[in-house]
């Protein structure tokens, strides 16, 4: 069986990383042409911005072949300029290593966070929960990888905020959250989980964090006076249509590539709220659900024990990605610490109705990543974020079990 898997892993990676380069194609080796005609890759968005700060020229009038433009604050265009550099077939081959890296070094984290919570668990248990996230996640991470996304960078940078604190390096752990936050802000949720937690040493190291990388280093590469212009161009041209309303997104440069709610890869609440109601009173219906689920959270978890803490930052990385106004499907990558955890119930829970109910989930998310593939209603409907929905319920839901059980065994006796 582990031959089998080490049979399909070599061949997924192989065949991922043809796809890769391929797609940020075409290419010339002498008189051979090869790659691509179409060039569908976001790859070159970052290695556009790459060498426009390496030209002096504007990161966010830069463009692919595609007419892509480039999104993120500017330390990351800084990171871009040695890919920019490189000739484009070994950049794409080395962003789509590192990429691999990021995905294999996150899901040995989640599962040595796992581990942590749950002594005991033999080798057969560890590739049970290495497998069984990737084999529902797949659809989402092996298009993002194809496509040379930063998906798995964030991945990485999410759970490793996580892993590092629970390791007590919070200094680390506060840079790879700032990191994640510079590339697509919505982990900032996190930091607002730990001020709640009253981690006060992760809260300041995420801030000095943010200071450095969003002021300092860029200011050193710019000067402090453009890379303040940048800053500001960036909240007119990104953030700022992002969380407008639709009608007003129209008017954005950006609202083909990134910010429409019609686009059907886009699968949080208030783009599937939208589609489904014909854009009435979406936004309210979708700020609406995100506090009753933001106050479940802190219902739930206010009381929950230590040995809890992991379903609740695992419910929390949820919420994140279904309460913010704008989530690709690819963004879904980051349910791999929540589905790890479920794999987990699935396997080690003690009592038989949790793992029924975990590894039913589990199915059904495994069902609507394949499906959604294929069947384009699902897309509309936004079968992703109500399975995503279900996923959040379920761990809030063994959550409450565990202290339900705490308190009736801590009872009097007669």
């Amino acid at each position: 069986m582990r031959l089998v898997l080490w049979v399909i892993a070599v061949a997924v990676v192989i065949g991922l990383g043809y796809s890769t380069v391929y797609r940020a194609g075409p290419f010339t080796f002498g008189n051979c042409n090869w790659g691509s005609k179409v060039h569908r890759t976001d790859f070159t968005v970052y290695t556009a911005a790459g060498q426009a700060v390496q030209d002096g020229t504007d990161i966010y009038a830069a463009r692919n072949l595609r007419g892509w433009a480039y999104v993120y604050p500017p330390p990351f265009a800084i990171l871009m300029v040695p890919f920019a550099r490189l000739p484009l077939f070994w950049s794409a081959m080395l962003w789509y290593v590192l990429s691999l890296f990021f995905l294999i070094d996150a899901v040995v984290k989640c599962v040595r966070l796992v581990a942590d919570i749950t002594p005991g668990i033999d080798e057969s248990g560890r590739l049970i929960l290495v497998v069984g996230p990737l084999i529902v996640l797949g659809v989402w991470f092996m298009p993002g990888l194809a496509r040379g996304q930063v998906n798995t960078l964030l991945l990485w940078l999410t759970v490793g905020a996580v892993y590092w604190h629970r390791k007590g390096q919070d200094w680390r752990a506060g840079s790879c959250l700032a990191g994640a936050t510079l590339l697509k802000v919505f982990p900032i949720v996190l930091l607002g989980y730990f001020v709640w937690r009253k981690r006060w040493r992760f809260a300041l190291a995420t801030l000095v964090a943010l200071v450095v990388l969003t002021l300092g280093m860029p200011a050193v590469v710019f000067g402090w006076q453009k890379n303040i212009d940048y800053l500001t161009e960036w909240g007119h041209v990104v953030a700022q249509p992002s969380l407008s309303s639709e009608t007003e997104r129209e008017n954005s440069p950006l609202h083909e590539q990134l910010i429409s709610n019609q686009k059907l890869r886009n699968q949080s609440l208030e783009p599937v709220l939208w589609r489904l109601t014909g854009g009435k009173a979406a936004r309210e219906l979708a700020v609406a659900a995100g506090l009753v689920m933001a106050g479940m959270i802190w219902w739930i978890g206010r009381k929950s024990a230590p040995e809890n803490e992991l379903l609740i930052v695992s419910s929390v990385f949820v919420w994140m990605l279904l309460a913010q106004p704008l989530a690709e499907s690819h963004y879904f990558v980051l349910l791999l610490l929540p589905v790890t955890v479920l794999v987990l119930l699935a396997r080690s829970a003690v009592e038989r109705r949790v793992r029924r109910v975990a590894l039913w989930t589990w199915v059904m998310m495994g069902v609507v990543g394949l499906a959604m593939s294929n069947v384009k209603p699902l897309r509309f409907c936004g079968a992703l974020c109500w399975i995503s929905l279900v996923l959040w319920a379920v761990l809030l839901w063994v959550t409450y079990r565990a202290q339900l059980s705490q308190r009736i065994s801590n009872l009097p006796t007669h």
